[in-house]
């Protein structure tokens, strides 16, 4: 069938094809000029890195995952590689500090735990760092 009706329907397939994509790409520069707006400006990389800092701990708290999570979402707020691995360092001192405070009275007693507590510091320092990596992959 190759009628008029039947151009018609192309043409319009591929307007409205065209028109989806420039969506598209309106929409993945609305989101990198927002990241980099993120990572550039002091004000919305204070918020952002908190939201991040926040939603880790939370996710953290569920399950020990969440300390990669949490090295990510901080990471992908800094300008560079060597500052996220800094900010997945800060995260895990975070996580670190927060981890003490919930135990209360019993941390002098976990302290002296010595193997596992190692194991603890090396965890709250190590997978933030390496979530933090995932900057680099953009």
């Amino acid at each position: 069938m190759t009628g008029p009706d039947s151009s018609d329907s192309d043409a319009s397939g591929g307007a409205s094809g065209a028109a989806g994509s420039s969506a598209t790409d309106t929409l993945t520069n609305r989101s990198a000029v927002a990241l980099e707006r993120v990572r550039t400006e002091p004000g919305p990389h204070v918020a952002a890195v908190a939201v991040a800092v926040a939603l880790g701990l939370l996710a953290s708290w569920l399950h020990w995952a969440g300390l990669l999570v949490g090295g990510a979402l901080v990471g992908f707020t800094a300008p560079s590689l060597p500052r996220a691995v800094v900010g997945g360092l800060g995260f895990g001192a975070v996580a670190l500090v927060v981890f003490a405070l919930s135990l209360g009275d019993a941390t002098l007693t976990v302290l002296e735990m010595t193997p596992v507590v190692y194991l603890v510091v090396a965890s709250a320092f190590g997978l933030p760092v390496l979530g933090s990596l995932a900057r680099g992959l953009e």
